[in-house]
């Protein structure tokens, strides 16, 4: 089966990081290091390392510009951090490296949440960086995951495209990703919802940098939902956090996501176009379509597929390790 790392008690118990018998060594993390790189495009923001879909289980390494933010999740990455550290430092060459161990993931190896650490110079506020080629601000120590989401950067440009002369809605719009690039696109209207002030603080600063005029509301998403006009917007954005986690959450959070739909269909124009999406492994493709056309069905609303979405070739899938796929989204006619 391949060499791992083996954490006894933990829910995982063993982690494989070659498909053959041999160390983690200097030799091992340069090559797959290097596999990882040539892998993915030379963008400016870009996932470097996936855990085990790049051969580093417990790793995620984020670069921004000049800078990498990693995340450490597991007792056999903590180990051998040190190693990972120093090649990446001498292939990469970045100018500071912000180490955080504060996921959630780090509990369920019996790993405790601790505060984040900095190698060289990292700037200690937000800095501008260019993601799916807009300047956005990301603050690489407080911000979400490691400094912001990646994951959708390709999806940017697929639904900003059609976002020409309507009225957009984002909801869960975090730093704004889909509201600035529909701004820029030339939407007549856009409104970003989220419910965290330091991340819309953000997504407002990325807009007057621009000089995009685009309504930012704090505020709960559902509650948000009810004071909207029906059929106010054209295109809608529904991007909610991970909502099914575990088997136990299933129900629940299927329902909830269900209701944001139906929320979301109730101010949508006839002709709109709706973007939705899933960033949990339990409610894949099928599920997330499969859900949205019940609650289209009760609603009276007829569904046509135009784009099917995925997360950014640079969080790339590994089919021997299914969690490695989590987000899946569909652009979707409304009629």
């Amino acid at each position: 089966m391949g060499t791992g790392f083996y954490r006894e008690g933990a829910r995982v118990a063993w982690r494989r990081f070659r498909k053959d018998e041999g160390d983690f060594d200097e030799d091992f993390v340069a090559k797959a290091l290097q596999a990882a790189l040539h892998k993915r495009k030379r963008t400016p923001a870009r996932r470097i390392v996936w855990s085990e879909a790049d051969s580093m289980p417990g790793l995620v390494l984020d670069q921004y510009g000049k800078y990498l933010v990693a995340q450490i999740t597991t007792e056999g990455m903590e180990r051998n951090w040190e190693l990972v550290r120093t090649v990446a430092e001498k292939i990469l060459q970045p100018e500071g490296i912000w180490i955080r161990r504060d996921a959630s993931g780090r509990k369920l190896d019996g790993m405790e949440i601790l505060p984040g650490e900095a190698v060289g110079t990292v700037p200690e506020k937000p800095i501008l960086v260019e993601i799916a080629g807009t300047e956005v601000w990301v603050d690489l120590r407080a911000g979400q995951k490691t400094g912001t989401y990646l994951d959708q950067q390709e999806n940017y440009g697929i639904v900003a495209q059609e976002s020409g002369g309507r009225k957009v809605l984002d909801l869960f719009c975090h730093t704004g990703g889909f509201a600035l690039r529909s701004a820029r696109a030339g939407a007549i209207e856009v409104t970003g919802v989220d419910s965290s002030r330091p991340s819309l603080e953000l997504a407002r600063q990325s807009a007057e940098h621009h000089g995009w005029k685009i309504r930012w509301a704090q505020e709960d998403v559902t509650r948000f939902l009810r004071t909207c006009r029906k059929r106010e917007y054209d295109l809608v954005i529904l991007d909610p956090p991970g909502l099914v986690k575990s088997r136990d959450s299933a129900e629940g959070g299927t329902r909830v996501m269900a209701e944001l739909h139906r929320s979301s269909l109730k101010v949508l124009s006839r002709g709109g176009l709706l973007a939705t999406f899933s960033c949990s492994h339990r409610v894949g493709s099928e599920e997330l379509l499969g859900m949205v056309k019940q609650v289209a069905q009760e609603e009276g609303r007829v569904l046509q597929i135009k784009t099917k979405l995925e997360q950014s070739s640079d969080h790339p899938v590994d089919p021997a390790f299914p969690e490695s796929r989590y987000l899946s989204g569909f652009l979707l006619e409304v009629r």
